[in-house]
């Protein structure tokens, strides 16, 4: 009886250790892009409690990416990034970057998911549910003016510019390139954690600068 209840003490503790260790971390759910009623920004759902249906689904998720649920914007709407200098080219969105833009680029119902005929219900958005182009959330369909992204960066790209670094100089790991190679929203922003810089959103670090200079050499 004496093991039984040393046995049930121990596996309480762990699970008091974990829930501590939880309540304590920086997750999405401390984030705007909570969408949920128990959202931290104003554009949220007043009736939907599911934090990440809005992007992920356990079932019949879309091959876009990592349990995707949301709708995306078709290729060939967007205007890419273009300099002459470039060695590398800006493809169309592919990746994490065409995930992110699925809300950001303002063509798409900030509630439109998968599956579902009509989208969640949002406060703080257009009539018909899309980013307003009044926000800085909204980023278009415009990327020209923006630092590239979807774009290949590998040894050849980097040793072509003496103001690119190679290999990325990051040892948290932090940011850099997808598995696939290409510089992404994801190279320079955590969607799931805003807690590493007070002035710039999501980043991946807590300065600007240290982002910069993992790819960058000044």
């Amino acid at each position: 009886m004496k093991i039984r209840i040393l046995k049930l003490l121990f596996c309480l503790s762990l699970i008091l250790s974990f829930n501590i260790s939880f309540a304590g971390s920086k997750s999405i759910f401390d984030t705007k892009h909570n969408l949920s009623v128990s959202g931290k920004g104003d554009i949220k759902s007043p009736t939907e409690s599911r934090v990440c249906i809005f992007c992920h689904s356990s079932h019949n998720a879309s091959s876009e990416g990592p349990l995707w649920n949301h709708k995306t914007t078709s290729s060939g709407k967007f205007i890419t990034y273009k300099r002459s200098t470039m060695v590398s080219k800006a493809e169309q969105p592919n990746g994490a970057t065409k995930l992110c833009l699925s809300c950001h680029d303002g063509t798409i119902a900030v509630g439109a998911i998968r599956g579902q005929s009509n989208p969640i219900p949002m406060k703080n958005v257009t009539s018909s549910g899309k980013i307003s182009s009044s926000r800085r959330s909204h980023i278009g369909t415009d990327l020209s003016g923006m630092h590239p992204v979807s774009v290949k960066f590998n040894q050849v790209v980097a040793l072509s510019s003496k103001n690119l670094r190679w290999p990325i100089e990051d040892p948290a790991n932090e940011v850099g390139t997808d598995h696939n190679g290409y510089v992404q929203c994801t190279s320079c922003h955590d969607p799931h954690d805003d807690s590493k810089s007070d002035k710039y959103p999501f980043w991946n670090k807590s300065t600007f600068s240290e982002v910069c200079k993992a790819c960058h050499k000044y």
